[in-house]
């Protein structure tokens, strides 16, 4: 079963979410355009752990911020 990016907060299919099923040996990724990515619980797990750590964080002044729901 997919789970859909809190995120999306509602939004139709061209919100950009990704959508995340954990299943017994890998962790599958896909996004709205059908593109799918594979993980093994290792991989996702230090996925995980950098995005809490702010690895994958946009600099500060980034343009992007400005469209990002807080």
């Amino acid at each position: 079963m997919f789970i859909k990016s809190s995120r999306c907060h509602g939004q139709q299919e061209t919100c950009g979410c990704a959508n995340v099923a954990i299943v017994r040996d890998a962790v599958v990724v896909t996004d709205e355009e059908g593109n799918v990515s594979r993980f093994d619980h290792f991989e996702w797990r230090d996925f995980i752990a950098g995005a809490k750590a702010g690895e994958f964080d946009l600099p500060e002044g980034s343009p992007a911020l400005a469209t990002v729901p807080a």
